[in-house]
């Protein structure tokens, strides 16, 4: 094993990868194009198959399964070479995937056939980057690592969450809304949810709140956005959390500025744990900076073919913006099981893993928003409830409950019971 150090070495923020090849002039290759970017610093080691899968073995038996054996720590990045190897690659890349924490994981590969495609994503592959490195592809990649992780280091308040769609009736509001509520209810958040869909103004009609208080409150002052003025534009729902409602008049909407946004959104990072934004379906400056100051950037879809182009065009827009610092978790909202459109399909056409599904009950939301109450007051136990939660504790980094299964009996009998 190798290392080449680049003058970023020793620096904060330097990356440490992690070449990952069966033949020195594949490592080479790589090893050139990453020594010609100009950011961010990295320290690259290099290894073999043969190598990675020693040292993992080493390594296991000391509880860390993604060692470099260079006694420096753990690699941020493991970049895999496919190039006449792909079974020992995909095998390196399965192994890494069972293994907390690891680095993040990409694939080179000089082939660009559908079918490697959907095995290396298969394996694991975070990233999946082509031969001969594309220096722009790279340097975004690695960046939305690094910037990442310092905002990790640096992370002080809250945490944001942006739901966001292009697409209309995925049910973004109410899986905002119900989040807000999971995380209150299940980990004992304190959690505030802001309405940024400023025309359509329908988290407020969800969470069955006469807002008489909006953001106008915080758009009409002179002053720089405080706590007092914050808590004078807030309305407390029944289970304790709070709105930061849309202006009731919709040509208001235009009176909310970028600067308002960010500055609200700053100081709630201070007075709660989770802040829930429902961005709606229409994109102006209001809603990239809210995911420009977003550690979560959540977007829904459902099994459609509309569904899966407008993501597509919200991943192309992301990459203009160059919001590499948060990248889109997809939500597939209203999931059916048996649907023509199935999760591999569309994890495939998005080039990454569904990061959750919320399965369709038309009739259990009906019946909540009829009641005037909320999920867990009409159906704790439904299969909508527990995959809300669930959401709620991976993105709030605890394992999701292994209980209830989808599909299964039990999850069917608690559903029932729940709506019964």
């Amino acid at each position: 094993m190798s290392a080449l150090r680049s003058k970023g070495e020793g620096k904060r923020g330097t990356l440490k990868v992690l070449l990952v090849a069966s033949d020195e002039a594949h490592r080479g290759e790589v090893r050139a194009s990453l020594a010609a970017l100009a950011e961010p610093p990295l320290q690259v080691i290099e290894t073999t198959f043969e190598e990675a899968a020693r040292l993992n073995g080493t390594a296991n038996g000391n509880g860390n399964g993604n060692g470099n054996g260079n006694g420096a720590g753990p690699a941020d990045v493991a970049m895999v070479v496919f190039n006449g190897d792909e079974e020992n690659a995909l095998s390196y890349l399965a192994a890494q995937t069972k293994h907390n924490p690891r680095p993040v994981l990409f694939a080179l590969c000089q082939e660009r056939s559908p079918g490697l495609m959907k095995r290396v994503l298969r394996s694991g592959a975070d990233e999946v980057l082509f031969l001969p490195l594309d220096a722009g592809d790279a340097t975004r990649a690695l960046l939305k690592i690094s910037e990442t992780r310092r905002r990790e280091e640096h992370h002080e308040g809250g945490t944001v969450c942006s739901m966001v769609s292009l697409m209309g009736g995925v049910g973004m509001t109410s899986l905002a809304a119900n989040l807000a509520l999971a995380f209150r209810y299940t980990l004992d958040k304190r959690v505030a949810v802001v309405d940024l869909d400023l025309q359509t103004s329908a988290l407020s009609v969800f969470l069955n709140i006469e807002a008489d208080r909006t953001v106008m409150a915080l758009a009409e002052s002179e002053r720089k956005v405080d706590s007092l003025q914050l808590e004078s534009a807030l309305s407390k729902h029944g289970s304790g959390i709070y709105l930061l409602a849309a202006p009731k008049r919709i040509e208001d909407s235009e009176l909310i500025s970028d600067a308002t946004v960010v500055a609200t959104i700053e100081l709630m990072r201070q007075l709660f744990d989770y802040i829930i934004i429902d961005c709606g379906t229409h994109i102006d400056g209001t809603k990239v900076a809210a995911w420009e100051h977003s550690q979560h950037l959540i977007y829904g879809l459902d099994q459609s073919i509309g569904a899966a182009r407008c993501a597509w065009r919200f991943v192309d827009l992301c990459g203009r913006l160059g919001l590499g610092e948060v990248e889109p978790k997809f939500i597939l909202s209203r999931f059916v099981p048996n649907h023509p459109i199935s999760e591999d399909q569309l994890s495939h056409t998005l080039a990454q893993p569904i990061y959750a599904k919320i399965p369709r009950d038309d009739k259990l939301l009906e019946r909540v928003q009829l009641s005037a109450q909320d999920l867990w007051q009409v159906a704790p136990n439904s299969t909508v409830a527990r995959s809300i939660e669930d959401l709620a504790r991976r993105l709030d980094g605890c394992a999701p409950t292994q209980s209830v299964r989808e599909g299964s009996i039990m999850s069917r009998l608690l559903g029932a019971i729940g709506r019964g």
